[in-house]
Parts: C-alpha cells; sequence; structure tokens
C-alpha cells in the first residue's frame, strides 16, 4: 500500500511539472530604448523588458557580437558602443519554453576613427580597467584619458560589463600595446575579458582584431594583446589574437 500510494505522488508531482512546462511561454523581450533611426553618439544606452522575470540573463548582440547583460525583475539596461554607419541591436532571452528576441537598426552619423578599442567583461560589479599605449609609450587609462597624439578614454566603467572604450582620431605608425587591470572584483573568482579592436574602420584598410584574458586576482595588469600599424598598407598582429 505504502508503495502504491509513493508511485501515486511520484506520478502526480512529474504530471505537474509535465503541465506547467506546457503551460509555459517563450519570452517576449521588448526593446525600449533606443527605438531605431539616426544617433549622433558612438555610445548608446539599450533597456527594455523580458516578459518572464524568473530570467537571470539574456544575450546582447550588437553587430554580430555577442555579451551577456543581466536582468533585474524582467528589465535590462546596458551601455553599448555603435560603429559609424548602419548597426544592428539584438537582445535574447531563453527559458524552458524557448526563445523570444528584439532588435532594432541604429544609423550612427559620428566622425571616423583610425582606431577603436572596447573592453568588456562577464561579471556584475566589477571594476576592470583598459589601458592602450602608443608606440611614443604614453598610456592611456582612467587617469591620463588624453594623450599627446589624441588618444581618449571616451568611456570609463566602474560598476561591471563594461564597455570601456578608447578612440583615436588619427593614428601614428608603430607598435600598440593593450593591457588590461583588475581593479576590483567584488568577489568573484573570474572574470573574462573582451579586447576588440577596430581600425580604420568603414575604409578599405579596415581590420577588426579580438583578445581574450582571464583575470583572477585583484590589482593584476595583465596584456592582452599588441598590434603594429607598420605603415598605409599594413597591419601586423604580434599578439595572441582570436578571429
Amino acid at each position: 500500500m505504502r508503495a502504491l500510494l509513493i508511485g501515486v505522488a511520484v506520478f502526480l508531482v512529474g504530471l505537474a511539472a509535465t503541465m506547467a512546462a506546457e503551460s509555459a511561454e517563450a519570452p517576449t523581450v521588448s526593446i525600449d530604448t533606443p527605438s531605431g533611426g539616426w544617433s549622433t553618439e558612438r555610445i548608446v544606452e539599450i533597456s527594455g523588458t523580458v516578459s518572464d522575470e524568473a530570467i537571470e540573463r539574456a544575450v546582447l548582440v550588437v553587430n554580430g557580437y555577442e555579451r551577456w547583460i543581466d536582468l533585474q525583475v524582467g528589465k535590462f539596461s546596458a551601455t553599448l558602443v555603435v560603429s559609424r554607419g548602419a548597426n544592428t541591436l539584438e537582445v535574447l532571452a531563453r527559458n524552458q519554453a524557448g526563445e523570444g528576441r528584439d532588435s532594432v537598426s541604429v544609423f550612427s552619423d559620428v566622425p571616423a576613427v583610425d582606431m577603436q578599442v572596447v573592453l568588456s567583461w562577464d561579471t556584475d560589479k566589477t571594476d576592470v580597467d583598459l589601458h592602450v599605449t602608443d608606440p611614443k609609450g604614453e598610456e592611456c587609462y582612467y587617469a591620463h584619458r588624453v594623450t599627446k597624439a589624441a588618444g581618449k578614454l571616451d568611456l570609463d566603467d566602474t560598476d561591471g560589463h563594461g564597455p570601456e572604450v578608447f578612440t583615436l582620431t588619427h593614428a601614428p605608425t608603430g607598435k600598440y600595446q593593450v593591457s588590461v587591470k583588475y581593479y576590483s572584483s567584488d568577489g568573484h573568482p573570474q572574470t573574462r575579458c573582451r579586447v576588440q579592436v577596430v581600425l580604420f574602420e568603414g575604409t578599405n584598410r579596415e581590420r577588426r582584431l579580438e583578445f581574450f584574458k582571464i583575470l583572477t586576482k585583484t590589482g593584476d595588469k595583465v596584456e592582452v594583446g599588441r598590434f603594429d600599424l607598420a605603415g598605409p598598407s599594413r597591419i601586423e598582429d604580434t599578439g595572441e589574437v582570436k578571429p
């Protein structure tokens, strides 16, 4: 009799779980801002909602590049960097019932730059700093945000995920070094950093490089990659590059 009761209980639990799964719906994603159209800003805020408030993370895709964004009770907000010209911004969220997504198109009318370096990472409430050193050895970072060559740290993020953005309108030839510093881990055992470099965007010399690094110790400063602007027609990679 006892075995029969246990069997019935297990059956009812399974039936309830099955009914719950069947009644669940894939999340609905809605991007509230930006609404699309034109922008004169290189750095844009994206925000919106996900119908399933139990989902804790969604995926933000900017022109094919993915990164995680956190959800707070079904709401998301993140800072991103758009390219000059046409951009596609998409947010995806998943639960057991399926996937929901929404996208917008933004045309960014911003001045052309020879170099753009963007740092992002995968943990919240952490502070990772971008450091870019030019061929003359001058380092651009949060405490020295404008260089003699007019390189600029346009954005310094201190509360997780990034981005941090360096731009250089007219890049001198020579070797450049990109480093990151783990300023604050907020108790996370590790943080995965991603650095994206865009050179001569929108021209026949355009080149995109990508570097990755795992950080594990607060205070560590590590090199993530190097590249050499060797002349008007050549760009040489001198670091670990991930296509």
